[in-house]
C-alpha cells in the first residue's frame, strides 16, 4: 500500500515538474522577447555598434508609419549592441565564418570586403576573370570620360582618372584561393578599352606601383582588417601620382615624394572598417597602423569658403596651402583621405567632393588648374553614371 502511495506521489511530482518546466520555459521565452523593450534606452554592457550608415529617424505619420517605426525600433531596441557584439563572436568561434557574407576571412586573419558579392556566386569574381563589363557598359563609361576630358580640354584644364587598387589586388596571396596570375580583371578590361577608345585620356593606374612597393617593403601597405591602404600605401600612391603630374608639366616639382622625408611609426590597432563597422568585432583580429610623420611641418589646412557646401560627413572639403600655387578639383572616394595630406602640399587649394558625379557648374565655380577623378577598383561600375552640366564649364 505504501509503495502504491509513493509511486502516485512520484507521478504527481513529475507531472507537476513538467508543468512547472513548461511555464518556466514560456516565462523565459517571453522574457527574452520583452527584454529588448524593457531595456530600451538603457546603456548596453557591450561595446557600441559602429555602423557605416545613418540610423533610421523617428518616422512621421503616414500610411507606412508602422513599417517605418519597425525600422526605427530595429536600430535602437534594448541590448542591441550586446546581441550584435556577442552574436558576431559566437558566429566566428563556432564556424570561423563572419555573419556578413560580403566579408571574407583570408590567411593570417586578413579580412577582405566584396562590395559586389551576390549570394551563391564567387567572391571577388572580377579578380578571377569573371563578371566582366558588358560592351554597352564599356562604351558608356568611355563616352562619359571622353566627354569630360573634351569639355575640360576646351578650357585648357587637364583631366586625370586615378584607379586605386583593392586590397586583394595587392595581396592576393592572403586569400584562401589566390586568383590565377593571368586573369583579366574589370580594371584590365576597362583600361584597355579606354586607351583604345580615347588615347588622350590620362589614366593613373596605381595597381602596379603598389605591387612594386609591396615587393620592396617589409612593412604592410594595407590594413589587415580594413578595406583601405595605410599611410605608407597611400604614400606610394601619391608618389606615382606626383610623378605623372610632373611628367605632364602640371607640377614643376612635387613636395615630399621621398620616403626619407618621413618618420614611420607602427602601433597596434583595435581594427579597421571591416572588423568594426561590418562585423562588429573590435579587438577580435590583430592589426596595426603604419603612419608617416612629416619631418617638415605641413602647410596645408582645411578651410571654409562662402558659396560652397558645408562639410557634412567629410563629403566636401576645401584644403588650402598658402605657399603653393594652382588648384585641384577632386572627385573621390574614401581611398583619397590618406592621400590628401600628401597631395595638398602641392596645390594652393583643393576642392574635394566625395562622389564620382562630375558637375560642370562646380568646375566653373572653382576655376581649377586640374580636375581629377579617383575611384577604387571595386567601384569602377559606378563610372556609368553620367556627368552633368559639362556645357557650362567654360562659361
Amino acid at each position: 500500500m505504501q509503495a502504491h502511495t509513493d509511486a502516485r506521489r512520484n507521478a504527481e511530482h513529475r507531472s507537476f515538474m513538467r508543468v512547472l518546466n513548461r511555464f518556466a520555459a514560456m516565462a523565459v521565452f517571453f522574457g527574452l522577447l520583452l527584454l529588448p523593450i524593457a531595456w530600451f534606452g538603457r546603456a548596453s554592457f557591450a561595446p557600441r555598434t559602429h555602423e557605416n550608415r545613418r540610423l533610421e529617424a523617428f518616422p512621421r505619420w503616414s500610411i507606412h508609419w508602422a513599417q517605418d517605426f519597425e525600422r526605427w525600433f530595429s536600430d535602437r531596441y534594448g541590448m542591441r549592441d550586446a546581441l550584435v557584439y556577442y552574436g558576431s563572436r559566437l558566429q566566428m568561434a563556432r564556424t570561423g565564418m563572419p555573419m556578413n557574407q560580403q566579408v571574407v576571412v583570408g590567411r593570417d586573419n586578413w579580412l577582405f570586403y566584396d562590395e559586389n558579392y551576390t549570394p551563391g556566386h564567387l567572391h571577388f569574381a572580377s579578380l578571377y576573370g569573371k563578371d566582366l563589363f558588358l560592351p554597352s557598359d564599356l562604351k558608356t563609361i568611355a563616352d562619359n570620360l571622353s566627354s569630360v576630358r573634351q569639355h575640360l580640354a576646351a578650357c585648357r584644364i587637364p583631366f586625370y582618372l586615378v584607379i586605386a587598387p583593392d586590397k586583394q589586388t595587392v595581396y592576393p596571396e592572403k586569400l584562401l584561393m589566390p586568383p590565377p596570375p593571368n586573369a583579366v580583371t574589370q580594371a584590365d578590361q576597362l583600361e584597355a578599352y579606354l586607351q583604345a577608345a580615347d588615347p588622350q585620356l590620362r589614366i593613373i593606374d596605381l595597381r602596379k606601383p603598389e605591387q612594386a612597393a609591396k615587393a620592396a617593403q617589409t612593412r604592410e601597405l594595407y590594413y589587415r582588417t580594413d578595406t583601405h591602404w595605410n599611410e605608407l600605401g597611400a604614400f606610394f600612391g601619391y608618389q606615382a601620382i606626383a610623378k605623372r603630374l610632373m611628367q605632364d608639366g602640371v607640377l614643376a616639382n612635387a613636395v615630399g615624394t621621398r620616403l626619407d622625408s618621413y618618420r614611420i611609426r607602427t602601433s597596434p590597432s583595435a581594427g579597421g572598417d571591416i572588423a568594426v563597422n561590418l562585423l562588429d568585432l573590435p579587438g577580435y583580429f590583430r592589426d596595426h597602423t603604419v603612419q608617416l610623420d612629416n619631418i617638415q611641418p605641413r602647410q596645408a589646412h582645411d578651410i571654409s569658403l562662402p558659396g560652397w557646401p558645408q562639410d557634412i560627413n567629410n563629403s566636401f572639403r576645401v584644403t588650402e596651402n598658402p605657399v603653393a600655387s594652382g588648384s585641384l578639383l577632386l572627385y573621390r572616394d574614401s581611398f583619397f583621405d590618406a592621400l590628401t595630406p600628401f597631395v595638398a602640399e602641392n596645390f594652393h587649394r583643393i576642392y574635394s567632393f566625395l562622389g564620382r558625379g562630375i558637375d560642370g557648374d562646380r568646375v566653373r565655380q572653382a576655376h581649377p588648374n586640374v580636375v581629377m577623378l579617383e575611384i577604387v577598383e571595386r567601384g569602377l561600375r559606378h563610372l556609368v553614371d553620367h556627368p552633368v552640366n559639362l556645357a557650362s564649364i567654360c562659361e
